[in-house]
C-alpha cells in the first residue's frame, strides 16, 4: 500500500494555533506555501473549502502555475454545482494542471455549513446525494456518448463533457466521513485506503 504525505494551503497565512493575519486572499503567500511543499517532497497538497471564503478551485488553478510537480487536492462540496458542469470544470482543471489535480468529496457534517450556500438536505440525505453526484461524474468523466440520467437528485438530458481529465479513468478520488451514513456509502468500498480521524479514502475506479 502507497502512502502519500499532504498538505495544506490556504489563502491566507492561518492554521489550526495562528489566527488569519494579512488579506484574505495572498497571492505571494499562496505562491511561497506552494512552493515549499514542492520544494519539501510533499506528494499533494490539500486546499480546503469553507463556505465563507475563497474558491478552492480557483486557489489550486493560481498554485499549479507556480509549481511543476507537486499534486492537489480539491475539497469539492456536491450539492451547489450541477454534477454535469462540475465534471467540466473539474476535468479542465486536470487537463490545465497537467494532470496533477484529485478531488476529495465533502458531504458536509455541519448542518449550519451548508446552509449558508442554501442546501438544506439533512446530513444523512446529503450523503446519499454524494453517492448519485459520483456516479454522475465518473460517467460523464469516462463516456464518449451524451446519455440521460433521471435519479433522486438529479435530472438531466444528452449529458457530455468534450473535456476528460488528463489522468484516466479520471481524477483520484477521495471520501471523507466517519458517521454511519458515511460508512454505508457505496463511496466509501473495502477497497478503499483510509486514513485520519476523518477516515479521508481514496476510492477504486
Amino acid at each position: 500500500m502507497s502512502v502519500d504525505i499532504i498538505g495544506m494551503i490556504q489563502s491566507q497565512k492561518q492554521s489550526e494555533i495562528h489566527r488569519p493575519t494579512g488579506p484574505v486572499i495572498d497571492r505571494d503567500y499562496v505562491r511561497a506555501f506552494a512552493q515549499a511543499h514542492e520544494q519539501a517532497g510533499f506528494d499533494r497538497i490539500l486546499v480546503p473549502h469553507h463556505s465563507t471564503g475563497p474558491s478552492a478551485t480557483l486557489t489550486i488553478s493560481y498554485a499549479a502555475t507556480v509549481t511543476e510537480r507537486i499534486h492537489f487536492m480539491l475539497a469539492h462540496r456536491p450539492g451547489f454545482t450541477a454534477p454535469t458542469l462540475a465534471a467540466r470544470q473539474i476535468a479542465t482543471l486536470d487537463q490545465f494542471s497537467g494532470g496533477r489535480l484529485g478531488v476529495h468529496f465533502i458531504s458536509g457534517g455541519s448542518d449550519d455549513e451548508q446552509r449558508r450556500d442554501g442546501d438544506y438536505l439533512n446530513h444523512d440525505e446529503r450523503y446519499a446525494r454524494t453517492d448519485e453526484y459520483l456516479d454522475i461524474l465518473r460517467r460523464i468523466w469516462t463516456e464518449d456518448k451524451p446519455f440521460d440520467h433521471d435519479g433522486k437528485y438529479y435530472r438531466f438530458g444528452n449529458g457530455f463533457s468534450e473535456v476528460k481529465p488528463a489522468q484516466k479513468p479520471h481524477v483520484p478520488i477521495y471520501f471523507g466521513g466517519a458517521s454511519e451514513a458515511a460508512l454505508r456509502s457505496p463511496a466509501s468500498t473495502p477497497t478503499c485506503t483510509r486514513c485520519g480521524a476523518s477516515r479521508s479514502t481514496r476510492c477504486a475506479n
